[in-house]
């Protein structure tokens, strides 16, 4: 619906510039992703992101690493296990995935929550500072370059920069 409405109205702003010269709009675009990503509020809600769950990031992926490890040495060692070692082996690791599962389920909840979180603090900067810009530019309309459903962007209409420029002037 969104992107529908989208497409529908770059329609009928470019038809409304191309039947009537008077009417002419001025549009622009920003990469919300990249504003997110590279302003300073963005890179500072990353690294306490990072802060907070690197830990447990790096405690999953040595555990992946030592479950992935016990498979290959049972498929290595098999033939020379006996049936009870096959099965004792086959059953410690179903046990350490499912408690990888289960507890890698609850960390990825939590940082989801975090990851939105941190976003709403970067949300209302970074419509402010498109406004801001917009306004600048004598923008009519600014769309969102990754929802758009555009096919066709000219750079001169990218904003982006500008943006992470004036978000990261207010936060200073």
């Amino acid at each position: 619906m969104n992107r529908l409405f989208s497409i529908r109205a770059l329609l009928i702003l470019t038809a409304l510039a191309a039947a009537t010269p008077t009417l002419a709009s001025e549009i622009g675009y920003v990469d919300m992703q990249r504003v997110l990503e590279d302003s300073d509020l963005g890179k500072a809600a990353q690294a306490n992101l990072q802060e907070r769950f690197g830990d447990e990031q790096r405690a999953f992926a040595q555990e992946e690493a030592e479950i992935r490890q016990l498979q290959q040495t049972l498929e290595r060692d098999r033939p020379l296990m006996s049936t009870a070692q096959v099965e004792k082996t086959e059953q410690e690791i179903q046990t350490r995935i499912e408690q990888f599962e289960e507890e890698f389920a609850k960390i990825q909840q939590q940082l989801a929550r975090a990851q939105q979180q941190e976003g709403q603090k970067i949300l209302q900067p970074a419509r402010d500072a498109v406004i801001s810009v917009a306004k600048q530019r004598k923008l009519d309309a600014v769309f969102e370059a990754n929802q758009s459903g555009v096919v066709y962007l000219d750079d001169g209409g990218d904003i982006t920069d500008a943006v992470i420029n004036a978000m990261n002037a207010d936060t200073n």
